[in-house]
């Protein structure tokens, strides 16, 4: 919108003083700052790096910069890390994991900042966009499988039982035991077969396992969340629930986007299917 000249002369001037957008003046003036917030409690879970990887691209291809907080489910920078975000006067805010009784959500919305979860759900919460897995189900189906392979003996193991999807996965698991009469049991109690709050615990119960010169599933049968792709490796074959992170991510960031313009809270849920892949380290318990 001006002439060529003026632009040649603004260009220049740019390229000799190195000049840069103040992004938190132009927010507070436009009242939008065209970046979201993504809050992950563990990038080094390939489940969440993948969510991370979908959010940014779905972000990015709508014209929008994404702010990852890494919170490792610790309340207190959970804490920081809402503060932080709302001072930048981000649109919006993707919560991927939160520690158990996590005030994040609620700090955020409470000051209009729309909020998706994405992996987990408060549907209490009527202002709440939810993308979230059936975990009750998942781990009916997870016990079902093994209960019908002849398992009696079973135990859940978790890397962060402080974490929310973590421990409604431990009651899912251990409510579909009660419901066949059973209680779960602990790794070294006798168990002969194991389910894992995600897949890369999973693995690492199987590493255990084997190094221990047991054998899987011949001994102990063991069951992943997530089927992240090292899963389905040939050396590996985890049988696990399936969730669709790069789905999750774009809808979740579809929903925040959406609402950020028009200037709502998301008030929308939805739930994703999670079947149950059997693969190799589920059989049948020893005699």
């Amino acid at each position: 919108l001006v002439a060529e000249a003026t632009r040649e002369r603004v260009e220049r001037a740019i390229a000799e003083t190195g000049y840069h957008p103040n992004i938190i003046a132009r927010a507070l003036k436009a009242r939008s700052s065209t970046a979201i917030g993504f809050v992950v409690p563990d990038l080094t879970n390939p489940f969440y790096a993948e969510l991370a990887a979908s959010v940014e691209r779905a972000a990015s291809a709508l014209g929008f910069a994404v702010l990852i907080a890494h919170t490792e489910c610790s309340p207190t920078i959970e804490g920081t890390a809402g503060r932080a975000l709302i001072e930048r006067r981000v649109d919006g805010v993707i919560i991927a994991g939160i520690s158990l009784g996590s005030a994040l959500p609620s700090n955020l919305l409470d000051r209009d900042v729309p909020v998706v979860l994405a992996s987990l759900g408060d549907p209490d919460d009527p202002r709440l966009g939810v993308i979230d897995h059936d975990d009750l189900a998942a781990m009916e189906s997870v016990v079902d499988h093994l209960h019908e392979l002849g398992h009696r003996r079973f135990a859940f193991v978790s890397q962060h039982l402080r974490e929310y999807s973590g421990e409604r996965r431990r009651l899912g698991f251990e409510n579909a035991l009660h419901r066949r009469g059973l209680r779960p049991v602990g790794v070294d109690g006798g168990a002969t077969a194991i389910v894992a709050h995600n897949d890369t615990h999973a693995i690492a119960m199987i590493d255990q396992i084997e190094r221990a010169g047991r054998r899987v599933p011949k001994d102990v049968s063991v069951v992943g969340y997530d089927d992240i792709p090292l899963s389905a490796h040939s050396r590996i074959q985890l049988t696990t629930v399936r969730s669709d992170a790069d789905q999750m991510g774009r809808r979740a960031v579809e929903l925040l986007v959406t609402a950020a313009r028009e200037g709502r809270h998301v008030g929308h849920q939805e739930i994703q299917n999670n079947p149950l892949v059997i693969r190799a380290t589920s059989g049948r318990p020893p005699a």
